[in-house]
């Protein structure tokens, strides 16, 4: 396994380091590209404003590759959204944890002054994208994470730092996905990723912030997603019900959030609507008069027992 270190600042010198590790070159302070011997793919970074910057990194290993950020003086707070359709491993605190998009868990904050490593999956497409901040901004932020249940780490100085493992909200992942499909060569591309970046640290902050309330209306882009999702499963009732995993992960959502708002917009569990919506399709089934007992309708619906069925 390959192995390389860095730190984090909100300026991009911290890069050369990285790149020279990785054997490639830095490009206009902004881009280095995976070598060809250790993949495809790059990470890119910005200065989006004062105080904010962004590091996007899309790529492929051929090999294993660890990925170290040393804890330093910078006054920092990690953002990492993590997108990946797999599992990759993130280690905090001397603790791996599993993250990814068809994981539950795909967000993790870190106080830069914890440690922490990153160790992609090999021949798997990785997306992540980390907004750095400056703790300045976000002292009010840090006041009420405090009060919430999160993990904290003592450092030498007995100084504690918190880190949070969690989800991405639904929203943020449509926009985080829709990053793919610019080309880093395209000259906007760094306007966009601007762009997306404080829409995904805005969304971010109102879900923290806003207050649970189980009267809120769907979205219009989580309505399509759950609208989506009952397509799906209305189309494929000759299969066997799709894991709950596999459905949130189509709708861009966590399981919990998927199957939370899946029930409020129709009232229904989605393996509850999907056997209701089998039944009856067994019932049109019998009266077409093409299957003669309900054994036959049984197999036909990828039953394996009657007494399943």
């Amino acid at each position: 396994m390959r192995k390389v270190t860095h730190t984090y600042s909100l300026t991009p010198e911290w890069q050369l380091d990285l790149a020279e590790q990785l054997n490639t070159k830095l490009i206009d302070n902004k881009l280095i590209n995976i070598p060809n011997d250790l993949g495809e793919g790059f990470f890119y970074f910005s200065q989006i404003m004062n105080g904010i910057s962004v590091v996007y990194a899309d790529f492929t290993l051929k090999e294993p590759l660890k990925i170290t950020r040393l804890k330093s003086q910078n006054e920092l707070f990690i953002f990492h959204f993590d997108l990946s359709e797999h599992v990759n491993l993130i280690k905090i605190n001397h603790i791996d944890y599993e993250i990814g998009s068809f994981n539950q868990l795909d967000l993790a904050i870190l106080d830069n002054e914890i440690e922490s490593s990153f160790k992609a999956a090999v021949n798997e497409r990785t997306i992540a994208l980390r907004l750095l901040i400056d703790k300045k901004l976000l002292h009010d932020f840090v006041q009420k994470f405090k009060q919430k249940e999160n993990h904290f780490s003592k450092n030498k100085t007995n100084k504690k730092a918190f880190y949070h493992y969690g989800n991405i909200d639904s929203n943020s992942i449509l926009l985080i996905q829709s990053i793919k499909n610019k080309s880093v060569k395209d000259l906007s591309f760094d306007s966009f990723i601007k762009g997306i970046s404080l829409k995904v640290l805005g969304n971010f902050f109102n879900k923290f912030y806003e207050s649970k309330d189980t009267t809120t209306q769907l979205t219009e882009i989580e309505n399509d997603a759950i609208e989506k999702t009952k397509n799906y499963l209305l189309n494929n009732l000759y299969g066997p019900f799709p894991s709950l995993t596999f459905l949130a992960g189509m709708a861009g959502m966590s399981a919990s959030k998927y199957k939370s708002l899946f029930k409020k917009h129709f009232n229904n569990t989605p393996k509850n609507l999907f056997i209701e919506e089998k039944i009856n399709l067994a019932q049109k089934l019998l009266k077409s008069g093409e299957y003669s007992t309900l054994t036959a309708v049984m197999y036909e619906l990828n039953y394996s027992k009657l007494s399943y069925f």
